[in-house]
């Protein structure tokens, strides 16, 4: 019976298918970026070039893509975009050699590098308009199309050397079998690009698809320490507790760099789209779930406007990568600039809400561990439960019930803002360790809003 009705919940959604702007402060030392014009409000229609594939576990050197026909390009109709000028503060240098120290000094640390002003800059760029319905609709789309699987998946190219091109053809793989993929949408003037990553794949076994990955990424993202030392449903990913609510952060950032993890992988994605496409000035992330966690992730290194669907509370796991941030800069303070993360869920939702972890929830019972309780950037919330008397449940979690239940039944955006006053792990203790048993450094602080910096 017991086993009855946990199928039955998790087949609620095993199928995905299925903003204020703040005043900018120019602190001493920093600059606008003035390599492009100041960008004007504009309408944009997308439509989808490009699928890009990064294998992690069973495939870590695959990198694939193929684009997508003309007759294909028509088949589905988004919504108008409205795009807006934004200000970012993003690295002067962010070039991936340049991030990839920055990361390993993170590592070494046990927190992100302090930089100087002179490394950040203000950029203005054209991003999407946060508080325009249309737009929060058409992107929300975009990270859908990222679950459906290609129709024309024997189409695919490898990224990497050949005949002195970075493109060549390659045999297939199976499409969901392994690593991260992404859909590339493209305006009509070629100036705007758009990337969606796929969210998770629920489901009731490992094995499926790529559910054994997501939920190893979910866990070393968004639990205290790997899944340890809470529910015994919760999957184990690492082998960090030394004792009762004690992690070593040491074991924590090595777990992060295996050839699983979803952070590398779509830095090397973003990379190589971006590569493709030097005239492109405008790139915009998006992404429904653990999609929209890689997306904020990828956002914050690159200082990007991102929109996330749904996605679980992430400051644990950009403090976790030692993700570098302007200096004085504190997520959940308003008075600095904007990050251009951009977080959209709702009340019902306990996946977004940071809820979804307690004994008999739907996460804990198929071995998530969803712990962490901070958004970076802004939360946009719609409060379903107030509004519309619904109950919390992971079957509201999926993005196609979201777009229409949620996106366009409401009449509003709701008000985008900066979340406060919250912390993550709170009753953990971590540190850093030389490689062995022996703790070589003071305990750290706990991941914050306030000590993300």
């Amino acid at each position: 019976m017991l086993f009855s009705w946990l199928l039955i919940l998790v087949l609620l959604f095993t199928d995905p298918c299925s903003a204020v702007q703040y005043p900018l402060r120019l602190a001493d030392g920093w600059k606008y970026d003035d390599s492009y014009p100041e960008p004007s409000v504009s309408r944009k229609g997308f439509t989808l070039r490009h699928v890009y594939h990064r294998g992690t576990h069973d495939y870590p050197s695959m990198h694939r893509y193929h684009d997508i026909s003309i007759k294909l390009r028509v088949l589905e109709t988004l919504p108008v975009v409205h795009a807006v000028p934004v200000h970012i503060e993003r690295l002067v240098d962010r070039r991936q050699e340049y991030i990839d120290s920055l990361l390993a000094t993170a590592r070494s640390h046990g927190q992100a590098e302090r930089l100087s002003p002179d490394a950040w800059t203000i950029a203005a760029l054209l991003g999407p308009n946060t508080t325009d319905k249309s737009t929060v609709i058409a992107l929300a789309k975009m990270a859908y199309d990222a679950y459906v699987p290609d129709p024309s998946s024997k189409e695919w190219k490898s990224i990497g050397p050949g005949n002195h091109s970075i493109f060549n053809h390659s045999s297939s793989f199976g499409w969901d079998s392994d690593g991260l993929r992404g859909h590339v949408f493209l305006d009509e003037t070629n100036s705007t690009m758009v990337i969606s990553l796929k969210g998770t794949s629920m489901a009731l076994f490992d094995g499926e698809g790529s559910t054994r990955k997501d939920k190893l990424n979910d866990n070393l993202f968004a639990s205290c320490c790997c899944g340890q030392g809470g529910h015994y449903g919760w999957k184990v990913v690492c082998d960090c507790m030394t004792s009762a609510f004690t992690c070593n952060n040491t074991c924590l950032a090595s777990s992060l760099e295996t050839k699983d993890h979803y952070y590398n992988a779509g830095r090397e994605l973003y990379g190589n789209i971006t590569a493709r496409y030097p005239q492109i000035s405008n790139v915009w992330l998006t992404g429904h779930s653990l999609g929209g966690v890689v997306a904020s992730l990828l956002g914050m290194t690159y200082g990007v406007p991102v929109m996330t669907y749904e996605a679980f509370p992430d400051a644990l796991a950009a403090s976790r990568l030692g993700l570098p941030t302007p200096p004085g800069y504190h997520i959940g303070q308003s008075r600095f600039s904007d990050t251009g993360i951009y977080h959209y869920g709702h009340t019902a939702d306990p996946v977004f809400m940071g809820t979804c972890n307690s004994l008999l929830s739907g996460c804990t019972l198929v071995g998530y561990a969803f712990q962490s309780m901070c958004h970076t950037g802004k939360t946009c919330i719609y409060d379903t439960v107030k509004d519309l008397g619904w109950r919390s449940s992971v079957s509201s979690h999926r993005i196609v019930s979201v777009i229409s239940d949620v996106l366009e039944a409401y009449d509003q955006v709701p008000v985008c803002e900066v979340t406060s006053d919250c912390e993550d792990c709170f009753n953990w203790k971590f540190y850093e360790s030389d490689g062995s048993e022996n703790s070589t450094e003071e305990y750290l602080p706990r991941s914050t809003i306030r000590d993300l910096a």
